[in-house]
């Protein structure tokens, strides 16, 4: 026996209005103190340990700075787009024009 296939219909989709009307909200980051490292006497002669907090501390101070540094390279990088945009739309423009030109004139 071979079993028919059964029509699929897709699930109903739900349209949210009130998301798409309420503008997005950027918080700023809050101020970044830095504290020295908490050392802690190790077993052997010149390796000094750090505690777990502050092992954590400077692990979330690193990924602040990381995350920092990559949104400044964010807006940098958004910037440069929106400056050559234009320009480059335009020779696109320039391009297709003068290709068509080019291919009529036959």
């Amino acid at each position: 026996m071979t079993a028919t296939p059964k029509k699929l219909s897709p699930k109903p989709v739900r349209i949210d209005n009130v998301s798409q009307s309420q503008p997005v909200v950027i918080t700023k980051q809050r101020d970044f103190t830095h504290k020295e490292p908490i050392i802690i006497p190790s077993h052997l002669e010149d390796v000094p340990v750090i505690s777990a907090a502050s092992y954590i501390k400077d692990a979330r101070n690193r990924w602040y700075i990381h995350n920092v540094e990559l949104k400044e390279t964010w807006d940098v990088h958004v910037d440069i787009f929106n400056r050559v945009k234009p320009h480059v739309l335009n020779a696109h423009d320039y391009v297709v024009n003068r290709y068509q030109e080019l291919t009529t004139k036959d």
